[in-house]
This record gives structure tokens, C-alpha cells and sequence, in this order.
């Protein structure tokens, strides 16, 4: 069957791949955790794919909505760079370019159990 509609849970990124923790280190020392946020992207897409296809349209609309672990104020575009190497991931699991996913609409909540994880729905 091919999807329209696809919804895939990420845990909450690593606070290393938080733009602003980065504080000048060199790139390389933080290339594993990049490779594992690839990894959670690719398995998590394709667990949500199931024996399914998805076959996009030219531009696919994606809602991400990053539910916190607790109540630490975060700007959203850091957010949005702690996702990018998952959103590698899930983009290589779906088959596509990630430039195809627009338009972004963001969203955020309290994680009540105070783990945090993000849902990306696309389509």
C-alpha cells in the first residue's frame, strides 16, 4: 500500500547536537552522536513505514512538534538543529531529498512522563 500520511516518533535528540552546546569544539566530536541521530531517523521512518511505500508529491508539508523532557526554556531553532542529522536519516529511509519537505510547521508541548521525544509528521 503507499502512504500519503506518515508519523514517526524520535526520542529526545542528544543535548550534544543543540547548535548552541556546541561552544567552538571541532565537528568531529560530535560525529557519533550525528551517525546515531541518522540511525533513530532511518529505524524509526522505516518502522513507520511498515511494508508500505510513500510517494511524495513535489513539496511535502511536515509538522514537527518537540515535546519537552521539562520546562527549560528553548529557542526553537536550536530545536530544529538538534533534528537535522535525524531528518537525514528519515529522508534516506523515505527515498527522498529533505529539500522536498515544505512547508515546516512547529509546535511544542510538556512531556509529562519528562523523557521529551519530537513527532515529525509528514504529508
Amino acid at each position: 500500500m503507499t502512504l500519503d500520511r506518515i508519523t514517526i516518533h524520535l526520542p529526545w535528540p542528544d543535548p550534544a547536537l543543540f547548535p548552541n552546546a556546541k561552544g567552538g569544539k571541532h565537528w568531529a566530536s560530535f560525529q557519533a552522536q550525528k551517525v546515531r541521530a541518522r540511525q533513530d531517523g532511518y529505524f524509526a521512518a522505516k518502522q513507520a513505514l511498515g511494508k508500505n511505500t510513500f510517494t511524495p508529491l513535489a513539496h511535502v508539508p511536515v509538522k514537527t512538534t518537540f515535546v519537552y523532557p521539562n520546562r527549560i526554556n528553548r529557542d526553537i531553532e536550536g530545536c530544529i538543529g538538534a533534528i537535522k542529522h535525524h531528518i537525514d536519516g528519515i529522508a534516506r529511509a523515505l527515498g527522498v531529498d529533505d529539500r522536498i519537505f515544505r512547508p515546516w510547521i512547529l509546535d511544542d508541548a510538556l512531556d509529562t512522563k519528562k523523557q521529551g521525544f519530537v513527532i515529525v509528521e509528514i504529508g
